[in-house]
Order: structure tokens, then C-alpha cells, then sequence
């Protein structure tokens, strides 16, 4: 007999009705369990999984101070990081929680992550995931057929998004946020993380920023949540009470959120002006912030107002502070030629925005004309609905090839295609993306040298000005090599899909013997042709990698440079306060102040060395040693090394969150 063609929409849907699971009730923990580990395989034949350390590790240690919480000790958590670009996550039967690498790199705090993972293991705490035929049905639709038809409907058909599995009802939303505040608060987050991380996807969506469509496919708007969050005693304005903001902020100054734990302080004292112990850490906090003129005045007031130990520390914070001051001799230098510098540097940038925009705008025409021959292909792909796919099977063999084809397609055409929309436009009503960035930063950079005087925080960045403008230029040639490996990769997948589409057609052809496998002579006709499409596609994919790493150094490269540019390199014990945020996040304090001075680095690139030590294993000293033998710099070290770029990204992105998170920005639609 011949493999069917695709099956009408009615009888999907019957076969869907016939294969709804038993209710919840009837399903022991062990056949949930059981059920989960199935499922969980058919994730990872249709995903590529982050292997990343620094991502793993993260994730892991925040997920195991929430589940040390969980009232299902039988249940055995556990999550994976998908390399899917959307912010989202969702959660399957018996434990398993998957969260997508752009949900890691849209949250801006450990605590705002653990509300997206308390969310999830609220799901599986309340059983929700077993407990509604409709999500029956959606797992039905994932595993049951959306696999076998193909990983290509999967993710150009939209019929079995990864939200679909998280695609509940507004009461278990709900029911889960409670969950997971309850969960976060008890393992010592800040509960306030869930609501500013909502508040961070509005912002975002008003934006129409398409990474974050799909999240509010699949979950309730943000304000009905919020109201309800606000609505529980962890949050609650009427029921919380100055104590407990008090807490909460010295958690969040604990775990080096600054910015944070800034505003937190000033809502207590706003309560408790007397509050000796909040006068203390704001002047802390305020130092950090680059407030130095502030902090002294703070920690003054806490040394006259605390007890006799708060008086000591103030006292010394006081102390050290004027020290180190002190040490420092700004120098006033000859801005003319910096000036100069940068007015050459914006003219180029302007010759690199029209090349980024004409490689921009050719790559948006290869999408469009590749997403048309794509969805022609899928039409073509037979049904595999009603067939038992042994395991050991010649059909089984060709699934398994079909899904690798799958994941290739997903990278090949995926990733530029984020790269294509990331580097974003200067043009009017348009303006977005790495070439905004990379002008806000030039003209922030030229904004101290129109002023007389240049004022003092401004003078203690002069001298890494040259090293920041190169990471510009540096990260504008990453951009316009980004582009040129998309079109490639897109021009290899344009050959790929030539070879899938000869192999389709193949297997349309193919019969199928009374065991219900492909019969010996069909299947040895169609292994070469399987062999060239799993090839060509396999090439177009890396060149999709490729561009995505390139994309990432430019990020990394904006990012070290915006560290920089926070002026956390002077004093020195403003720059301790980075060293202190570098050990939060990756277990390694960067490099003393002293051997930054020496050695000619930016704060900026101290906090990439520390992070790229701790992806690869190795001394923030090593990774500084390293560049300056190979005379490279410290992005593209990580490069060298063979570190996942985004990986970078993202934690540059946490340190200098750290600092220049503003909860008011957000509450007024500005995505941070």
C-alpha cells in the first residue's frame, strides 16, 4: 500500500478524540513519570538542546533552590534550555520543564528567571498538565502527529508550537503564578521579579517586538496577571510591610541588583526616614550607581541615626570612600583630537549603515522567497498519522532522518533570519536593532566633549575611548559578516531544499509491506537521497550558526562596551562593586583593580575575561594573557575558544542590568 496523503482537518480531529489519555485522577505519579520520559524524547528528536555551561549552570542552581520548596518530592524535576529565539517556556507531563535560550536572554535577574521557572513547576505541582482533555488533545497534536507529519509543520505550519503544550486555561495561569510567587518567596527570590519581568514583555509587545508573540499566545495579558500577583500577601501593598521590603532589598543588593535594591531602599525609607540600616546600604547602593557625592551624604545620615555598629560601618565606608577619591588625579587632556576621533568614527559608522542596509534588505527577499518554497515542500510531505513506527524499523530510520532534516531547516533558516531583523534600521519611525545601538553609543560617547567642563565621571571613561570606539567598529564588521554567512546560509538551504524536495517526492512513492515498514527496494532507493538532503541541509545549517555567533560578538561587543560606559572604573571601590557582581554571576571576581590599570583594560572587557574564564574553564588571567599573545581581543577570545556567543551575551547583559535596570522606564512602555 502507498503512505496516505495529508488526512482532512475532520479526521485529525477524530483521531485527536480517540486518543485522549485517561483523566488525571485515574494516572499515578509513576505513569505520569513514565509518560513524561516519552514525551521528553520527543522533544529532544525535534530541538536542538543549549549544552552551554554558564546557561546550564544557571538555570540548574536556580532550579534547585525552587524545587527544594516543591510538595512533590516524588515528582523528579528537571530543564532544558531549547535553542528557540522566542521568549518562552513550557512545561510537560511528570516534571520536565523546557525554557527557550530567549526567555535567558529577555530576563534581567536570577529572581525574575526563577519566576519563570516557579510558573512552570506550578503547572506540574497542580497537575495541570494531565488534568484537561484540551491539553490531552494539544500533547496529542505535538507527539502524536505534528513529529510524524514533520519537524518542518512544526515550525513553518504552526501546528505544534511548543506553546501549545503550555496553551492552559486562565485559571491554571493563574493558579501557577500563585504557585510559582509562592515557590520564589520561600526560596529567597525577590517576588517582586514576577511582576517587573511581566512588565518587561508588555513593554516589549508594545514595542511589537515579535519575540515575545508568543508567550502572549499562550498566556493571559499582563495586566489581568499583574492585578492578581499584586493582589497576593508577598506583594500586596496593604498587607506588606516595611520589614519585609527591607529584606527583599538586601537580597537584591546581596545578589549585586543595585539598581533594584536602590529604588527599594528609598520605598522604605520613604516609610521609615529613620531607617538606619536602609541609610546604610542606600549609601552602598549609591557608590555602586556612581553616586559618590550621595553616598557620602547617606552613609552620613545612617552614622548619626544607627546604633553603635551601623555607625562603624557607615563611618568606614565614608572613610574609604574620600581615600580612594582621593588617589585619583582626572587629567584634563586636549579634546580636540578626541573630538576628532569620534566625528571620524560617526562618518564611518554612516558608510557601515548603508552596507548593512543594502546585505539587510537582499536577505529579507531570500526569507520571503525561501518561506514560500518551504510551505510548498510541507504540502507535499506525506502522512505518517495512522502508522505504527517500530522501533529498529527502515521507517523508523526515515523519521529519525526527517527530524534531523528538521532541526537543520530550523537553524538554516531560523537564525538568519534573526539576524536579519536583529540588526535592525536608522531609518525614521523605524530606528531598532544593533545599528541604533551602535549610534545612541556614539552619540553618548560625543555628549561629554560638548560640555566645559567635562565633568568628572565623564573624564575617568576618557581614557578608554579608543578601545570603545574599536569595539564599535569591531562590532559593525561582525554585523556585516553576520549578514553575508545568513544570505550564505540561506543560499545553501535554497540547494537543500532542492535535495528534500527530490526526496519527498521519493517517499510519496514508497510502499509499505504488511509489517507496516518500507519495503527493502524502496528504502535502499531512497537512502541516497536522504543522505544528499541531510547533507546539504546540514551545511546550510552551520552557516546559519555561524552567522548567529557573528551576530552575538556584535552584541557582546556593545554590550562590554556599555559596561564601560556605566563609569564603573572609578573609584576604586565603585569598581569593586563590579568584581562583586562578576563573582555573583559566574564564581570569579574578574582581575584586581590594579592589573586592570596595567594592563590597559576597560571594566567593559574585565567583565567579558571573567565570563569567558568561567564558560571555558579556565583565570580571567589566562583569557587577558591569551589575547594579549595572540593579540586579539576578549570577545573574540570566546570566539576562539569555542564559546557560545549568546552565552556571552546573555551574562554581559545581567552585569550591566545590574546597574542600569529602571523599573520607572519600564512602567512607562520603554523595554530595557
Amino acid at each position: 500500500m502507498n503512505i496516505r496523503r495529508f488526512l482532512p482537518i475532520t479526521t485529525i480531529v477524530a483521531l485527536l478524540a480517540a486518543n485522549i489519555p485517561t483523566p488525571a485522577r485515574a494516572m499515578s505519579t509513576a505513569t505520569e513519570i513514565q509518560i513524561g520520559k516519552q514525551d521528553d524524547q520527543q522533544i529532544l528528536d525535534s530541538y536542538t538542546i543549549i549544552k552551554d555551561p554558564l546557561q546550564n549552570q544557571w538555570v540548574n542552581e536556580i532550579s534547585s533552590k525552587l524545587w527544594a520548596q516543591v510538595a512533590r518530592k516524588d515528582v523528579p524535576y528537571n530543564i532544558k534550555i531549547l535553542d528557540v529565539p522566542d521568549v518562552n517556556s513550557f512545561t510537560t507531563i511528570g516534571g520536565y520543564i523546557y525554557i527557550n535560550e530567549g526567555a535567558l536572554d529577555f530576563v534581567q535577574s536570577d529572581d525574575e528567571l526563577a519566576g519563570i521557572i516557579g510558573h512552570e513547576t506550578g503547572h506540574n505541582e497542580r497537575r495541570h498538565t494531565v488534568t484537561l482533555p484540551a491539553k490531552a488533545q494539544a500533547l496529542d497534536l505535538l507527539f502524536g502527529l505534528a513529529s510524524l507529519f514533520s519537524p518542518f509543520i512544526y515550525r513553518f505550519g504552526q501546528l505544534a508550537e511548543a506553546g501549545m503544550i503550555a496553551k492552559m486555561s486562565r485559571a491554571d495561569e493563574l493558579q501557577a503564578d500563585q504557585y510559582g510567587l509562592l515557590l520564589m518567596s520561600r526560596a529567597g527570590y525577590d517576588p517582586d521579579a514576577m511582576v517587573s519581568f511581566m512588565r518587561h514583555l508588555d513593554a516589549a509587545y508594545a514595542q511589537h517586538d515579535n519575540i515575545v508573540d508568543k508567550y502572549f499566545a499562550d498566556h493571559p495579558g499582563v495586566p489581568d496577571r499583574v492585578s492578581h500577583l499584586l493582589g497576593y500577601h508577598e506583594l500586596d501593598p496593604k498587607v506588606r510591610t516595611t520589614d519585609q521590603v527591607l529584606v527583599q532589598a538586601l537580597h537584591d543588593q546581596d545578589t549585586a541588583r543595585y539598581a533594584i535594591a536602590n529604588m527599594k531602599f528609598a520605598q522604605v525609607l520613604k516609610a521609615d526616614p529613620g531607617n538606619a540600616v536602609a541609610l546604610l546600604h542606600m549609601g552602598q547602593t549609591q557608590l555602586a550607581l556612581g553616586q559618590p557625592n550621595k553616598s557620602e551624604q547617606t552613609l552620613a545620615e545612617a552614622a548619626a541615626k544607627g546604633n553603635d555598629e551601623t555607625r562603624t560601618a557607615a563611618l568606614l565606608g565614608i572613610k574609604s570612600l574620600r581615600a580612594n577619591q582621593a588617589k585619583f588625579s582626572l587629567l584634563h587632556p586636549t579634546l580636540q583630537p578626541l573630538r576628532q576621533t569620534l566625528d571620524d568614527a560617526q562618518s564611518r559608522q554612516a558608510q557601515t549603515v548603508a552596507a548593512i542596509t543594502t546585505r539587510r534588505d537582499a536577505g529579507k527577499d531570500q526569507l520571503k522567497a525561501l518561506n514560500s518554497r518551504l510551505q510548498n515542500i510541507t504540502y507535499g510531505l506525506p502522512d505518517l498519522s495512522r502508522i505504527q513506527v517500530r522501533k529498529g524499523s527502515r521507517l523508523e530510520a526515515v523519521v529519525k532522518n526527517l527530524a534531523g532534516m528538521g532541526r537543520s531547516i530550523d537553524i538554516a533558516y531560523g537564525k538568519p533570519q534573526a539576524v536579519i531583523g536583529g540588526v535592525g534600521s536608522l531609518e525614521r519611525n523605524k530606528e531598532g536593532g544593533l545599528l541604533k545601538e551602535n549610534a545612541d553609543i556614539l552619540r553618548e560617547l560625543q555628549a561629554p566633549l560638548k560640555m566645559d567642563p567635562v565633568p568628572s565621571p565623564s573624564l575617568a571613561i576618557l581614557p578608554s575611548y579608543p578601545r570603545m570606539l574599536d569595539d564599535i567598529a569591531l562590532s559593525n564588521g561582525d554585523m556585516i559578516r553576520s549578514l553575508d554567512a545568513s544570505r550564505a546560509s540561506l543560499a545553501l538551504l535554497d540547494t537543500g531544499l532542492g535535495d528534500l524536495d527530490t526526496f519527498i517526492k521519493r517517499l510519496a512513492r514508497t510502499s509499505l509491506d504488511f509489517g507496516g515498514d518500507i519495503s527493502p527496494t524502496d528504502y535502499n532507493a531512497l537512502v541516497p537521497l536522504m543522505s544528499a538532503a541531510t547533507t546539504s541541509l546540514g551545511k546550510a545549517a552551520v552557516a546559519g550558526s555561524q552567522a548567529s555567533q557573528l551576530f552575538n560578538l556584535a552584541r557582546s561587543r556593545q554590550l562590554q562596551t556599555r559596561i564601560t560606559m556605566l563609569g564603573v572604573g572609578f573609584p576604586q571601590d565603585r569598581y569593586e562593586t563590579l568584581r562583586y557582581a562578576l563573582n555573583q554571576r559566574v564564581k570569579n571576581e574578574g582581575l584586581d583593580f590594579t592589573t586592570m590599570q596595567h594592563d590597559g583594560l576597560t571594566p567593559g572587557e574585565v567583565a567579558a575575561a571573567s565570563i569567558v574564564a568561567a564558560d571555558t574553564n579556565t583565570t580571567p588571567a589566562a583569557i587577558v594573557q591569551e589575547a594579549k599573545a595572540s593579540k586579539k581581543r576578549i570577545v573574540d577570545i570566546a570566539n576562539a575558544r569555542g564559546m557560545d556567543a549568546q552565552s556571552l551575551e546573555i551574562f554581559l547583559g545581567l552585569v550591566y542590568l545590574d546597574y542600569a535596570d529602571d523599573p520607572d522606564k519600564e512602567a512607562h512602555g520603554h523595554a530595557a
